[in-house]
């Protein structure tokens, strides 16, 4: 299982590897039109919401250490360096094996 540790409104803040069961219950919780399914998730909708209100609402829901009042106090740039690091903790093997996939893909449609 992979983790980090990063700093955020004057908290370390441990990452870890989520479990599929477990991302789909985040995406459920924070999407619940797409009921787990990320390919249901209405990013148009999503960017109507946009604005501080959704931050302080979604974070704590992937993040539970966070509170409302520590996404206030927060940088910009530690929000940043918060969602860099649980992409790269949950999604680093899946980044790795897309383009040898898509390879993979491609040779196996030219060969038809």
């Amino acid at each position: 299982m992979r983790n980090k540790t990063v700093e955020f409104a004057g908290k370390k803040i441990r990452v870890e590897e989520k479990r599929i069961g477990e991302l789909e219950k985040i995406v459920a919780e924070l999407f619940p039109e797409s009921k787990g399914n990320i390919q249901k998730i209405d990013l148009g909708k999503l960017l109507e919401q946009a604005g501080f209100d959704l931050l302080y609402k979604k974070l704590p829901v992937i993040f539970p250490d966070i509170t409302e009042e520590d996404v206030k106090n927060a940088y910009m740039s530690e929000l940043e360096a918060l969602i860099e690091v649980f992409i790269e903790v949950n999604f680093q093997g899946i980044k790795r094996l897309i383009k040898p996939l898509m390879n993979l893909i491609q040779a196996g449609l030219q060969q038809k």
